[in-house]
């Protein structure tokens, strides 16, 4: 199971939004949820399990990735499943529970045999993945740490009481 992404600041600033930044008129402590979701810092994203390459080296915004895949350990939990879509493209990453492993498969180049892991090999790398990308982001962009949709996503992938799934397939 990997999960990693590649920062680069070249790709911070969302497109359109050039002049607004340059002219001081963006507060990256007060900007929304859905502009940081889809208009901000398109870093290449790694996603590979059991050696298939979900995404590799594909150019997502990396906010919009680290909440998909924190909603992701919540459906998981809540009902066995869950999805990984792109605003962008058709192409889904499905995710089963089968007992205590997940399972993936996908709308697009899906292997014979679908990868699996440990439900908890999941959700260790997508904690990690969020922690990593909130820190690089808050280094990068300092006043970052001041906008509550960093906060709302860290409560996301915050390890429930118990820590299980709740499936017992």
């Amino acid at each position: 199971m990997k999960i990693n992404f590649t920062p680069d600041s070249s790709s911070d600033i969302g497109s359109g939004y050039e002049k607004a930044w340059q002219d001081g008129r963006v507060d990256l402590a007060t900007i929304s949820a859905t502009d940081l979701r889809y208009g901000w810092f398109a870093y290449q994203i790694d996603f590979k399990v059991g050696g298939h390459a979900f995404l590799s080296a594909t150019r997502e915004p990396l906010v919009d990735i680290m909440f998909t895949l924190a909603y992701s350990l919540q459906g998981l939990r809540a009902e066995g499943s869950a999805e990984i879509n792109f605003t962008e493209n058709s192409y889904v990453i499905h995710l089963k529970l089968v007992g205590d492993r997940v399972r993936f498969t996908s709308s697009h180049r899906a292997p014979a045999v679908p990868p699996e892991c440990p439900f908890e090999d999941y959700a260790a790398a997508v904690r990690a993945f969020v922690a990593s990308g909130v820190a690089c982001l808050v280094e990068s962009r300092p006043t970052l740490a001041e906008n509550p949709v960093l906060d709302e996503l860290r409560a996301l992938v915050s390890d429930p009481a118990g820590g299980g799934t709740g499936n017992q397939e």
